[in-house]
């Protein structure tokens, strides 16, 4: 310290300044701990008007800092630390100098700090010593720990999450996400998804991690304008955001973003990356769209502006997850693109598919390969038959008849998309249809002939559809009928049939058709059969349209169904009430009068129904198989306990409205009777298909297309290697489960390395509230569980953050007991939301780590962090020392955390290892231990402070031996590390290398061939798309030598100036029975004589002690330490 101060006055003038840290150290700003990562000498010297100091001479310095806290996680500060006040540099923290019989502390209070300290203990050394799963409110399956398995292993993540709907993706994602911030591999996460989920991801990574996330919108950007000035940018003001897709490609968010990402690629930035993580949800919808099929071939895809606007974020991000069930379109270039954005360094858009490289970034499990007690339970497909009636048969006759008729007066041999969307809408709900047909008439002419039609046929066929269109007025639908007027679908027809089919569709505004009909009558069996009474059943109905939605519950409405029974939720809905609905759906139906639901697509993605609803009702079908899987997932999904009953709508045999033909494939039977018929076989064959959909969009797309566009047979196209590959990878895949029998096995050895019980988590809670004054926390019980229970007592104002969660929607700042026992499923399923489970990521549990840890963080100690037990069945007395090792890289950066153990014997033989683990197990972990009375305490501070015993130079002693020998082992794991991560990047870019050369040479060929083999560029923007792929591939082979280069730098410098820092967290006595006797009776006077010879033989015998020693966070067969 004292070459710190000379340093410090000089700066100064002569006035001492707080010394300036050195990056790696740790330091107390604002009344925080912060890990320093980086000082700058500033250019500007210090104001002339600090008085006593020579300032126009003293430059000063900005320090950047890190915050060390939990529920901080990736938070930074940069002060000025000449300027800062109260600030302090916290020195590596030795033995104590000094014990007094009045400063020992009570064992449980250190047991609990050793706890605490313990499972914030985190290396990036070793990949398997993982903690983020025991910090998850959630019950793990061992198949959700593979993706945190591929994330550490690798020196960057970048994964394709493409498990079944329902698995637990999001669950998957979050894992990853926390272990990247507690190993400080990452600060900034940016979180994309579709506008629906925002709320679902900020609750979800709260609740069951304990990680906050702001939502950045409109709204975000206006308050911190407000709060910060005209300049502030979200993106640079939280680093944990959450972003709509939607909102993304916008004007506002990338003028946001243009700031942030330029920072990124100047070569002069500090930060090689604008954001560390970057997670995209439904990844499916940022990839580009299906083309349009047409007889001559498929197309190729084009990118969209969302596909352009994620590719520039993933390019500034390090880490990338993206989720998606059902990522793969069946389009190779769409698919390539989507895995270029997810990783760059395997991947390129257009080119060929590497089958190694997609089985290394893909995890990929279906829900029939869940095997055993959580096995998923097989769906059950049903039909409700319904009647069409013969005016309903006419009036899509009609509507059908004029379609041919205008299509052949623009001699035109089949329908065009336009044609297509109003055959949608009909089958969808006549109220549709006719609003449909209302807006189409009052629509202006368009500008020009519609020729681009991929767009169109995107939305129109489902493949591209947005989230955000339904409830909105004008969708991209309407833009089609729009673009298809000055060519118009119905230009055969007559006013007075187009009148005749509007005014037949509006009368049915508040009134059913044989379809409603049918539903109503299964509604009133599932859900009041005698008509009066509610079961407690639950069904949920989906539509694609909100005109529908608005239909359906009208007449739904006058059967009975009021508000409190039918809830509505479509992409209008606002954000309260989705909660609200979703809160109250989820909920015990004996608490909770709702019964159906009726949703659009905008529910498709955004709410998990399974808790008590497992009947799902397709009132019309979505053309695209990806969409009606989401919807299936809703309720298809694990917790589910029943057989998921998945129901569609099939017509009977009835009227005829017209003796033509129906229409091709349909058997004679009506024409309407037949396309229904027709929807109702895609229901099957999507709910049934059990391995990748992206094989069955392009031929459901084609059978769309032939059904009711009248389109001839596309010519078939050979499956390409890409398609095999693509298919292998996307099946799942059954070699997996050896490696998760070894993660199950890992998990339960971590668990218990890490001490983590049921009552080590209530222990830690109890002594923090202690420490800080509060009441503890009370007991309570439940029939319904053997778990225990407690109840939050009322707790001052600066512990209301971490009880965030422990209320509901319906009942705010109402506390819901909590437990810290890990339940079943079955008890989940008892107790609903009655309970909250705490797991070390809740903010509780966050809060009452921190306090018992600030003892060795802060340089305000609450703590003696000294104790002394009795335990009778000891033979001899015994001193160990708890530490924590720290290794910071370059940067500040926390490489590696452990915490270890050094023993002595006051007396004997040399006290083994495996005796300093069974020590402290039976001295900080016992549930009634035993206190050193004063007399013992009196003796142990005697002979701590005697200079005879040389009990505490011995101890320190021993104990920077043990640090030297666990630096040195954990050094060569962290060279081995480097090397390893060198390795396979090395590898990584071979194989892309080659791959990239492959896929030009195919090119080539093709082109000297005077044919593009798999693709038929339809129009100019595909054309001019493929170019793009095809020069981007050439770029990126000329660049790869650089690329690589910088990626193993970048690797390199991680582990590099690796530094170590030792602090002590506690010093344990555990004191025998005879000796704790003895003592206690040398301290009392009254009753014995001078004992003077068993402290002297305590003092004497102290110096021939044996140390040893014992990694607590290391050695993977201790219990803790």
């Amino acid at each position: 310290m004292t070459s710190l101060s000379t340093d410090a006055e000089k700066r100064g003038g002569g006035v001492a300044l707080p010394p300036l840290p050195e990056p790696g150290q740790v330091v107390e700003v604002r009344g925080s701990t912060w890990a320093v990562t980086d000082t700058v000498e500033q250019g500007l010297s210090r104001s002339p008007a600090d008085e006593g100091r020579h300032a126009t001479t003293n430059l000063q310095h900005m320090v950047t800092l890190q915050s060390l806290d939990e529920d901080r996680m990736g938070e930074e500060l940069r002060v000025v630390w000449e300027l800062e006040v109260g600030h302090t540099v916290l020195p590596d923290q030795g033995l104590p100098e000094e014990i007094t019989p009045e400063g020992f502390d009570d064992p449980s209070t250190i047991g609990a700090l050793v706890d605490a300290v313990r499972w914030g203990a985190v290396t990036s050394a070793d990949p398997k010593r993982f903690q983020s799963p025991f910090r998850a409110g959630v019950t793990l399956e061992p198949y959700q720990l593979e993706p945190l398995r591929r994330a550490l292993v690798a020196p960057r993540t970048n994964l394709l999450l493409a498990d079944d709907v329902g698995l637990g993706k999001t669950i998957e994602a979050g894992l990853v996400v926390e272990e990247l911030l507690l190993r400080h591999r990452a600060r900034s996460v940016v979180i994309v998804c579709p506008p629906s989920l925002s709320d679902k991801w900020r609750e979800e990574m709260r609740d069951k991690f304990g990680l906050d996330f702001i939502i950045v919108n409109s709204t975000t950007l206006a308050e911190a304008r407000r709060a910060y000035g005209l300049a502030a940018n979200p993106f640079r003001l939280y680093p944990r955001v959450i972003v709509s897709m939607d909102w993304l490609p916008g004007v506002r968010a990338q003028r946001l973003l243009r700031d942030v990402l330029a920072e990124a690629r100047r070569s002069t930035s500090a930060r090689r990356y604008a954001f560390d993580v970057l997670v995209v949800d439904e990844a499916h919808h940022v990839a580009p769209a299906a083309p349009t099929a047409t007889a001559r071939g498929r197309g190729y895809a084009v990118d969209s502006q969302r596909t352009t606007a994620l590719r520039r974020l993933a390019e500034c991000c390090e880490h990338r997850l993206f989720l998606s069930a059902t990522p793969h379109n069946g389009y190779t270039e769409s698919f390539t693109a989507l895995l270029e954005m997810i990783d760059p360094r395997r991947f390129t858009r257009g080119a060929e598919i590497d089958r190694t490289a997609l089985g290394e970034v893909a995890v990929r499990r279906l829900k029939t390969q869940v095997e055993g007690a959580h096995a998923f339970r097989q769906r059950v497909l049903r039909t409700l038959p319904f009647t069409p009636t013969i005016e309903e048969e006419k009036h899509f006759a009609l509507l059908d008849a004029l379609l041919r008729d205008s299509a052949r007066e623009h001699g035109q041999r089949h329908l065009g998309i336009a044609a297509l969307l109003l055959k949608k809408r009909f089958l969808s709900s006549p109220w549709a249809f006719a609003r449909t047909m209302n807006r189409y008439l009052e629509a202006s002419a368009g500008s020009g002939e519609w020729t681009e039609e991929d767009s169109y046929y995107a939305e129109v066929m489902g493949s591209g559809q947005s989230d955000e269109e339904e409830g909105l007025v004008e969708q991209p639908e309407f833009e089609a009928l729009r673009a298809a007027k000055s060519d118009d679908p119905l230009a055969a027809a007559t006013t007075a049939q187009i009148k005749d089919l509007v005014t037949w569709a509006q009368n049915f505004q508040y009134r059913p058709n044989s379809r409603l009909e049918a539903l109503i009558d299964f509604l009133t069996a599932v859900c009041r059969p005698d008509g009066r009474t509610w079961t407690n059943e639950r069904v949920v109905v989906f539509t694609e349209y909100a005109d529908t939605v608005e239909w359906l519950v009208a007449v739904l409405r006058s059967r009975g169904y009021n508000e409190d029974r039918l809830g509505v939720i479509q992409g209008s809905t606002s954000r309260e009430q989705r909660e609200a609905l979703r809160f109250a759906f989820t909920e015990d139906p004996t608490k909770e009068p709702i019964r159906v639901l009726v949703a659009t697509d905008a529910a498709g993605e955004g709410i998990d129904l399974q808790d008590y609803c497992h009947r799902l009702v397709n009132f019309d079908v979505p053309f695209n198989p990806s969409r009606l899987e989401q919807r299936i997932g809703r309720i298809d999904r694990y917790g589910q306990s029943h057989s998921p009953e998945i129901l569609s709508f099939m017509p009977v045999a009835g009227p005829s409205a017209s003796s033509g033909d129906g229409g091709p494939g349909d058997g004679g039977s009506a024409l309407l009777d037949g396309d229904l018929e027709f929807v109702g076989r895609l229901v099957e064959k999507v709910a049934t298909t059990r391995s990748d959909l992206g094989a069955v969009n392009p031929l459901i797309d084609a059978e769309v297309s032939r059904r009711f566009l009248g389109t001839a047979p596309r010519r078939p196209v050979a499956r390409s290697a890409d398609e095999d590959a693509v298919n292998e990878v996307m099946a799942g895949s059954r070699r997996m489960n050896r490696q998760i029998t070894e993660l199950s096995c890992t998990y339960e050895a971590r668990r218990e390395e890490l001490h983590l019980s049921p009552g080590a988590c209530r222990r830690v809670v109890d002594e923090a509230l202690r420490l800080t004054r509060q009441p503890l926390l009370i007991e309570a019980g439940d029939e319904r569980t053997d778990a225990p229970l407690f109840r939050i007592p009322q707790l001052a104002p600066a512990w209301q953050g971490a009880l965030a969660g422990l209320d509901t929607v319906r009942a705010p700042g109402q506390w819901r007991p909590i437990t810290f026992t890990e339940l079943d499923g079955a008890e989940r399923e008892r107790l609903g939301r009655d309970v909250v489970p705490i797991h070390l990521g809740h903010a509780l549990m966050q809060k009452a780590a921190r306090v018992l840890r600030s003892s060795v963080l802060s340089s305000e100690h609450a703590l003696s962090r000294v104790t002394a037990v009795v335990v009778p069945d000891w033979q001899t007395t015994c001193v160990a020392s708890v530490a924590r090792l720290v290794l910071v890289g370059r940067g500040g950066l926390r490489l590696h955390e452990e915490v270890f153990v050094t023993g002595l014997r006051l007396r004997g033989q040399n006290l083994a290892e495996e005796k300093v683990h069974d020590l402290l197990d039976r001295v900080l972990d016992g549930d009634d231990l035993q206190a050193a009375g004063a007399g013992v305490r009196e003796h142990l501070a005697q002979a701590w402070m005697q200079e005879g015993t040389r009990m505490r130079e011995r101890l320190t002693a021993e104990m920077g031996k043990r640090a030297e020998r666990q630096v040195d082992r954990v050094r060569g794991q962290l060279a081995s590390r480097c090397q390893d991560d060198a390795d396979r990047a090395h590898g990584i870019f071979a194989a892309f290398r080659r791959n990239l050369q492959d896929s030009l040479r195919a090119v080539r060929q093709s082109e000297e061939e005077g044919q593009e083999a798999l693709f038929t560029l339809v129009t100019d923007e595909q054309r001019r798309q493929r170019a793009r792929d095809v020069r981007t591939m050439e770029e990126r082979l000329d660049a790869l030598d650089e690329e690589e280069a910088r990626e193993v730098d970048g690797i390199q410098e991680r582990y590099q100036d690796i530094r170590p820092y030792v602090s002590q967290v506690a010093l344990v006595f555990a004191v025998s029975g005879r000796d704790a006797e003895q003592w206690e009776q040398e301290a009392d006077p009254s009753r014995h004589g001078a004992g003077g010879a068993a402290e002297g033989d305590a003092a004497g015998t102290a110096d021939t002690g044996e140390a040893a020693g014992h990694v607590a966070a290391e050695d993977s067969k201790e219990a803790g330490a």
